[in-house]
């Protein structure tokens, strides 16, 4: 039975719903893309592991392989009756054979296969993905309606809004800011590592100052920067040789750094990671990828005791310094089209085209 680190406690995401801090998610590579296929044997057995270990939060979205993330973990869970696993999952990218994802009774509808994928009742959390409510947001009240019903039917138990992240335009945060005070979410998803910063959202607030002070929730995805924080070699593709070379170069150095005053072990540098972020935003669940039984295990046996406030200036220090020299050039837009920083759409994503959470 999975045994967390007594400073780590349970966390309030939403009204009663009180969950540990660190939780799974099917947001890799592996899960979201359909082009190259996983194995699911081997997945299997990491979401086994997971759930015989008392983990409590696993976190999906239908769009992960259109549903077939959500129907493996169903399995896992219809294994483990009188489990105690919550899941979060999304609305909003797959659009199915309406003509658009949140078109009519589309939410409600996938609402219920999801449940039926997942074997469950309920859902802990059901975010809405996309910012794109059609011509005009001619769907937002309908889907506001629709959510506050399902909440109160109890088949969800909080509403979800996908925030902004460190690398999101000053166009996205407006924008969302705008759909926070139209939808009321209960919880936020976003992405936050110490490579990648929480979104700065003006007037000296982050956005977990943010969700502090309003008493939402927040699910924070990519802890481990895409696994470059648990040791693996940094992506770089499409970037100019001398781009490439200072960005490895700024990540190499600075992790260097981290292990000659931690460990130079793969688990110590994943103990920095997830404390760090677990510090930051104490009002957060931290979502890591699932991988196989090993990789599960790692995550939790890795915790090991808190980091002083020296630890915690260091690390922040040694971020500091690589975000200063890996600056993101690209942000995803409303809709989902990639966008330079200054807001101009770049490169349309397809409707339905599952996006890397």
């Amino acid at each position: 039975m999975l045994m967390l680190p007594n400073d780590l406690t349970h966390r309030p995401v939403a009204r009663d719903l009180l969950l540990g801090p660190l939780g799974i998610g099917t947001g890799t590579s592996r899960w979201a893309q359909t082009a190259v296929q996983p194995d699911d044997a081997q997945l299997l057995d990491g979401l086994r592991r997971a759930v015989e270990s008392g983990v409590e939060l696993i976190d999906t979205a239908d769009s992960h392989r259109y549903g077939h993330a959500e129907r493996l973990i169903g399995k896992i869970l219809k294994e483990n009756p009188g489990h105690n696993v919550r899941v979060s999952s999304t609305v909003g990218r797959v659009r199915g054979s309406a003509p658009h994802p949140y078109a009519g009774p589309r939410l409600r509808h996938q609402l219920e296969q999801t449940l039926e994928n997942l074997y469950l009742d309920e859902l802990a959390v059901y975010t809405l993905e996309s910012y794109d409510f059609g011509n005009g947001d001619r769907y937002l009240g309908p889907v506001i309606e629709q959510m506050r019903v399902l909440r109160d039917l109890g088949q969800i138990r909080a509403i979800g809004l996908r925030g902004p992240d460190g690398r999101s335009s000053a166009r996205f945060i407006r924008r969302f800011l705008d759909l926070f005070d139209q939808i009321r979410p209960n919880v936020v998803w976003t992405q936050a590592s110490g490579l990648l910063p929480l979104a700065d959202l003006g007037d000296g607030e982050d956005l977990g100052v943010f969700t502090a002070r309003r008493g939402v929730g927040l699910l924070v995805a990519s802890p481990l920067a895409n696994g470059v924080l648990a040791g693996r070699r940094p992506r770089t593709e499409g970037l100019a040789d001398d781009r490439t070379d200072m960005q490895t170069s700024a990540i190499t150095h600075g992790l260097a750094v981290l292990s000659d005053r931690f460990g130079s072990s793969a688990d110590a540098l994943l103990r920095v990671a997830l404390r760090f972020i677990l510090h930051q935003v104490q009002n957060a669940v931290v979502i890591v990828g699932v991988g196989d039984r090993q990789q599960v295990g790692r995550y939790f046996d890795s915790l090991g005791q808190p980091l002083c406030a020296k630890d915690l200036t260091v690390i922040e220090e040694v971020f500091r310094r690589i975000r200063s020299t890996v600056s993101p050039t690209e942000d995803r837009s409303l809709s989902g089209e990639v966008t330079s920083r200054d807001g101009r759409a770049a490169v349309p994503v397809q409707q339905g085209t599952p996006l890397r959470r």
